[in-house]
């Protein structure tokens, strides 16, 4: 038995727009905060740093879930070869994030708050439109591949 190549197919730049996107928008809405006077430089450049681990680890996990895809399609096997590239896709990220953001913590003078919550909360979010697109991407290949009645 041979897995399905149309499964097997990960929406790569999907991703990648949905996360780069997602992350322009919190870094305006901080932005905004920052320029409206309620918070401090330093908690300013502390949000961004954690908003731009959050990121690059989200476009590390979204290169890794491709590189699962195309090599799981070629495998045979039981399993859909889509969830489990978003599955080391999300594993991928889980550990990057943190890892990036305590590498920043300790590689700059930075109040580790700001850091740390910024990275976690914009990990979740680009999380959220990460998986929204995905979703939509898995049932449109659905009714595409669903034989006429």
């Amino acid at each position: 038995m041979t897995a399905d190549p149309a499964n097997a197919a990960f929406p790569t730049s999907r991703l990648l727009l949905v996360v780069a996107s997602t992350a322009a928008a919190l870094v305006v809405l901080w932005t905004v905060v920052k320029v409206g006077g309620l918070i401090s430089e330093d908690v300013y450049r502390g949000g961004v740093l954690g908003l731009l681990c959050a990121t690059v680890s989200n476009v590390i996990g979204t290169f890794a879930g491709s590189f699962f895809a195309a090599r799981m399609s070629a495998v045979a096997g039981k399993g859909d070869p889509l969830t489990s590239a978003y599955l080391a896709s999300t594993t991928v990220r889980f550990i990057a994030t943190p890892a990036l953001a305590l590498s920043l913590y300790f590689l700059l003078p930075q109040n580790p708050t700001p850091l740390l919550l910024s990275a976690a909360a914009g990990h979740l979010l680009i999380m959220v439109a990460d998986i929204a697109t995905l979703l939509r991407f898995v049932q449109g290949s659905a009714r595409s591949s669903a034989p006429n009645a």
